[in-house]
């Protein structure tokens, strides 16, 4: 098994529970450097009236869509070399950015989903099968056991839908396994997992970054589409293949040399 980023092991438990949980992505003080820029978006973001996509509506947290259009550490976040090399790992060498949030979940406040896929669809490509989508989840705040944690169902990624559990709150889900995690954390996980995030009990903010990468050929959410000036600013071949500006033939010389431009 010929691996960029991944270890053996962590390639078969991606396999079997469809998520990854990669402790200290982060180092404290990009956690800090990205708290603070996320919270200068927010105020710049409720300044302007504090508009989403209207896909991008959720009850009880404050998110802002694209937060790569609102500041370029966002924007280079995106492009984090070890988790391209991940990506790499599980989508192969072509993919795009579908969509990219900035999540504040605020303490004491019900959970804006329920148990869900992300999407009902498998793809085969060369023969392997490719997930759909893997979002990854940056956690910049520590976050309790009842702290409004992103859910999992281990070994649901392998499951149809008739063999899911229906429950009626989010936390009376069998089995299921909570990311209560340290600040710096990065959570990637198969959009066809079964998850939720749960109530937030604590009296603790929830905060991360959310990136979500597919196969290149599946496009971009309504209302994320990168603005003209987002697109500017693509001036290597992985930034023009992540906003999707060119078309892209797999090529991993790319991400050896991403200043490269064609």
């Amino acid at each position: 098994m010929n691996l960029h980023e991944l270890s053996i092991e962590q390639k078969l438990a991606w396999n079997c529970n469809g998520y990854l949980v990669l402790d200290g992505f982060l180092s404290e003080s990009e956690c800090d450097f990205y708290n603070a820029r996320m919270d200068e978006a927010f105020t710049r973001w409720r300044a302007d009236g504090g508009a989403n996509p209207e896909l991008g509506q959720l009850s009880h947290v404050e998110q802002i869509c694209g937060i790569i259009e609102h500041d370029d550490a966002f924007l280079e976040l995106m492009e984090h070399p070890r988790m391209m090399g991940i990506m790499r790992d599980l989508i192969g060498d072509s993919f795009v950015m579908i969509d990219n949030d900035a999540m504040l979940k605020p303490p004491r406040k019900e959970a804006h989903t329920a148990w869900h896929r992300d999407t009902s669809s498998w793809l085969t490509v060369n023969e392997k099968p490719v997930p759909f989508m893997v979002k990854v989840f940056y956690f910049l705040s520590d976050v309790g056991n009842d702290g409004g944690c992103l859910a999992f169902l281990p070994g649901s990624v392998n499951m149809t839908n008739d063999q899911l559990p229906r429950v009626g709150k989010q936390e009376d889900m069998p089995g299921h396994v909570r990311m209560a995690v340290k600040k710096g954390t990065a959570v990637a996980f198969h959009g066809y997992t079964y998850h939720s995030a749960l109530n937030n009990y604590s009296d603790d903010t929830r905060r991360s970054l959310i990136y979500n990468y597919a196969p290149s050929f599946v496009r971009t959410w309504p209302g994320y589409e990168p603005s003209e000036a987002l697109r500017a600013k693509a001036t290597t071949n992985l930034r023009k293949m992540l906003l999707g500006v060119t078309a892209w033939v797999s090529n991993p010389k790319a991400f050896e040399d991403p200043a490269a431009v064609t």
